[in-house]
């Protein structure tokens, strides 16, 4: 497993590297692509049957609240239509909204990713550059770090 997991690292998109294109939906039906996102921000892969995503979800709200950054959360998993996304996060309301298909389906997206596991995050600059991947849990401080490589001004 840890092989597996090590290989997915090194083949997912890597610092310093672009954005993969992508055209996704937030929950109020604005279009998030790459060139929409022009501060730094926080990209979070996860499945709605994760257990490690479900527990790591209410510590990337509480950064995404302090820190006032951008998170996009995407599902990798097909069954997450947009109807279980939405249903999932009226269940949960501490959950950063998801991203829902517009252009593209977002299991697609992870593959332009090359992301092979849940939670993976990735955290980007300005110029949709990314700056840091965490491929399992996201560390609290880590995170921080990465969004001040990133150039967030955090409070």
């Amino acid at each position: 497993m840890g092989f597996l997991l090590l290989l997915g690292v090194v083949l997912a998109v890597q610092p310093g590297q672009r954005l993969p294109e992508f055209a996704l939906l937030d929950p109020q039906g604005k279009l998030v692509t790459p060139a929409t996102m022009k501060k730094p921000a926080v990209i979070v892969f996860w499945a709605s049957w994760c257990a490690v995503c479900k527990a790591e979800f209410p510590g990337l709200h509480r950064v995404a609240e302090e820190t006032r950054v951008p998170f996009y959360v995407i599902s990798r998993e097909p069954k997450d239509t947009k109807e279980v996304v939405l249903a999932y996060m009226k269940a949960h309301p501490l959950f950063i909204p998801l991203l829902a298909s517009d252009k593209d389906k977002p299991p697609e997206v992870a593959n332009r990713f090359k992301v092979l596991g849940q939670p993976w995050t990735f955290v980007v600059d300005a110029e949709g550059k990314v700056v840091a991947l965490f491929a399992g849990r996201a560390g609290r401080e880590a995170l921080l770090d990465a969004l001040l490589l990133a150039g967030a001004e955090l409070p």
